[in-house]
Parts: structure tokens; C-alpha cells; sequence
């Protein structure tokens, strides 16, 4: 590179920094903040750069995650609202709009919102998977489960399978009665993540509804012992109960029953 080539890259660069807005800088600083679960101090810094810069888009929708966060979906639809009024094409805003709406149980708001979204970025898995599960919340099973299919072939595409996204579609093929095809993706989502308590659980269902109860049971004792995913200890209990019954040993049954009357009597 000659003298002046270096002066001239130098000169863009220098150029580059200056034009860098000071609401950007700010932004950058309440995003480092977010991440780092530091929310009150991100709000703070947040508002200061939409002080500076009210249609700074990524600044609105930083504000919006934060308040979805704190459980306010209202005020995290207002955000992304005035988000893509500034940028309609604003693919990650419209899937978060989408997600306020879904996080607050409202499906319908969120059906057309995932919809967009979807359009918007196409090769996005989690617009999928998000369509998918509010599709299949307002009742339209088949057209949820082509999209669940589709957001499982993103993910492969990307190289990036997920448990988290196979899953529900097992779940949904399960109260299908495509048993096989519930049961392939249920073992993919076990070899994925084999610390999972959901995937063993829901394999364990599976199985149960196959007439093989002794696997159930493996697969249900396997999930009480991981502590990662939302399946609470109760629900793996009356399954387990429920397995060893059919597969004959009822010790262990009455094992499983005389732990979940204590749960359940810890709860009142």
C-alpha cells in the first residue's frame, strides 16, 4: 500500500468514527449493559440515547426488550411500534413485535405480527418456530406442523439443529398419532441435548403411548435427574407412576405416588 493509500485509508476511518452519532455510542454502551443483566442501568442509558436520537431503531427495540423483560408487553408494543414506523422492513423488531404479543397469551395480535416477520426474513428460524406455535394455539394443527417442519429445515440448513425447536413439533405429531414420526424427532432432540429433562419426559410419553412402558420408565427416571427444562419433578413423577405400573413393578409405582402426595402436600 503506498503513502498515500495509507494516508487516505487512515483519513476514511478517522471519517467513519466522527460520523458515528453519539446516540449510536450510547446505545452501544446500554446493549453491553443488557447483556451483561445489568437492566436498570440499561434502561437509563437506553432512554438517554433515544434522547439523542428518538428514530434510532435499535435503541427502540433494546427499550423494547428490556420491558418485555419486566413483564410490560404494553410498553414493549409501543416501542417497536414507533420502531417500524421508522423501518417497516425492520425484520428483527417486527419478530419481537410479534413475541409481545405472544409472551402476553394474545394470539391473534401476534398470528399476523409472526406472519410479517416471516416475510421479512424468511431464512429465520425462530419466525418460524414462532408462526408455528401460534398457529397451532389457535387451532390449526396441520398448516403449524408444515411450519414446524420448515423451521427444523432452517436450522439443519443453517447447521444450527435445536432441541428447543424440535420439540414442540414431537409434541404435536404425538397428539397427531404419528407415532414414528414423533418418536424420530423426539431421539434427535435426546441426541442434541442429553441433559434436556423435557426431551427424556416427552420421549417418555411417547413411549408410553407406544406400549413400552419399561423404556418409558428409563427415559422418565433418566429427566428426574437433570435439573435443565421446564417439565416440573410432579409431571415426571405421575408418568414414572404411571410406567411402572405397566410394566409390572408396583413398588416402584408406589414409590413415585408416595413422592408426588408430598409434593403436592407441600404446595398447600
Amino acid at each position: 500500500m503506498t503513502r498515500w493509500k495509507r494516508c487516505l485509508a487512515i483519513a476514511v476511518a478517522a471519517s467513519a468514527l466522527a460520523a458515528e452519532s453519539p446516540a449510536k455510542a450510547v446505545y452501544e454502551r446500554a446493549n453491553r449493559l443488557f447483556v451483561a443483566k445489568q437492566f436498570n442501568e440499561s434502561l437509563v442509558a437506553v432512554e438517554e440515547a433515544l434522547r439523542l436520537d428518538a428514530k434510532l431503531v435499535p435503541a427502540l427495540t433494546l427499550k423494547a426488550k428490556l420491558a418485555m423483560a419486566a413483564n410490560r408487553y404494553d410498553l414493549a408494543s409501543e416501542a417497536l411500534e414507533r420502531a417500524l414506523a421508522v423501518d417497516p422492513k425492520a425484520a428483527y423488531a417486527q419478530f419481537l413485535y410479534g413475541m409481545a404479543a405472544y409472551m402476553n397469551n394474545e394470539m391473534k395480535e401476534a398470528l399476523p405480527r409472526f406472519r410479517r416477520a416471516r416475510e421479512l426474513s424468511p431464512k429465520d428460524p425462530r419466525a418460524a418456530l414462532y408462526l408455528a406455535l401460534t398457529t397451532e394455539s389457535v387451532g390449526a394443527p396441520s398448516d403449524a406442523l408444515a411450519l414446524y417442519q420448515e423451521a427444523v429445515r432452517l436450522e439443519r440448513a443453517a447447521g444450527k439443529p435445536s432441541a428447543d425447536t424440535l420439540l414442540p413439533g414431537a409434541r404435536l405429531l404425538l397428539l397427531l398419532d404419528r407415532l414414528d414420526e414423533s418418536e424420530d424427532w423426539l431421539r434427535q432432540a435426546v441426541k442434541l441435548a442429553p441433559n434436556l429433562r423435557d426431551a427424556h419426559f416427552d420421549l417418555a410419553r411417547l413411549l408410553l403411548k407406544k406400549a413400552n412402558p419399561a423404556e418409558a420408565a428409563a427415559e422418565g427416571e433418566r429427566a428426574l435427574t437433570l435439573s435443565d427444562g421446564v417439565i416440573t419433578d410432579s409431571a415426571i413423577h405421575y408418568l414414572l407412576l404411571r410406567a411402572w405400573q405397566q410394566a409390572g413393578n408396583p413398588e416402584r409405582a408406589a414409590a413415585h405416588a408416595a413422592t408426588l402426595r408430598a409434593l403436592e402436600s407441600a404446595k398447600r
